[in-house]
């Protein structure tokens, strides 16, 4: 589900109604432990939970099944992760405090050897995709709309935690998208995806991707992006009830230094 992030955890359950809180809440990024000033590299040798250092587990909920998510090698013998779904959702994150500047750019590469069937990000019942990486941002709160402060005071009575400012999600679609759309997310507008690969062209080949994360924010949001506060990987299937394979490989951000307005403050 690309209700994500803190979203997962409570516009589900608490607007969409398509989830039960469980006696162990659902995990946010303000609940991933190791806050990290850059990525962390995910074919980082493994810990005793048998992750890539200051990534963890990211739960949707405990009544949804989990995609699972372990490192292995390319075919050139470089670590990467690969993520099995069956019928399944839940994600690999990471706790940061980042400043992003102009001309910032976020590189990875990921691979996806199936699109869930029948799926379609813009709607609640088909939300999966093959491969996402998801940004949170810190941000002015007094920008808010009151349905978004409201969403907002929801998630801090159901779960004690504090949604991000807003969401840039980096996703796989199918071809009733076109390259770079952005794409409302249908539980809140403090989600916004942007198609960054369509189709089934590319199935089952390495895909590298260099985007100017200030500038798809801008695009998104229509504003500057304040502190990148986590990132996450998430591919799923639980909507659509999809079994395939994914891969990702290390994700960077490459910056020049100069800051954006908000990102200094």
């Amino acid at each position: 589900m690309a209700a994500f992030f803190a979203i997962a955890a409570v516009i589900s359950i608490g607007v969409g109604g398509c989830a039960t809180p469980s006696s162990e809440p659902s995990r946010t990024l303000s609940d991933i432990s190791s806050q990290y000033e850059s990525i962390a590299p995910l074919s980082a040798a493994i810990n005793s939970e048998g992750l890539p250092p200051y990534w963890e587990t990211y739960l949707v909920t405990r009544q949804k099944r989990l995609t699972r998510y372990e490192q292995t090698m390319d075919g050139d013998g470089v670590a990467m992760i690969r993520a099995t779904v069956d019928g399944s959702a839940s994600g690999l994150a990471q706790k940061l405090d980042i400043p992003i500047y102009p001309g910032a750019h976020l590189t990875w590469r990921w691979r996806a050897d199936a699109l869930p069937t029948n799926a379609d990000i813009r709607t609640k019942r088909y939300d999966d995709a093959p491969v996402r990486i998801a940004l949170a941002f810190d941000g002015e709160p007094s920008k808010l709309t009151v349905q978004d402060h409201l969403h907002r005071e929801l998630a801090r009575m159901v779960s004690g935690r504090e949604l991000p400012y807003a969401t840039l999600m980096y996703t796989w679609g199918d071809d009733k998208f076109v390259a770079d759309e952005v794409v409302a997310n249908p539980y809140t507008a403090r989600i916004r995806s942007i198609v960054v690969e369509r189709g089934t062209a590319h199935l089952g080949n390495w895909q590298t991707y260099s985007r100017d994360v200030a500038k798809d924010y801008e695009k998104a949001f229509g504003e500057r992006p304040g502190r990148l506060i986590g990132i996450a990987i998430m591919s799923d299937g639980d909507n659509t009830q999809t079994k395939y394979t994914a891969w990702y490989g290390d994700i960077q951000l490459h910056t020049d230094r100069i800051p954006t307005t908000t990102a200094s403050k």
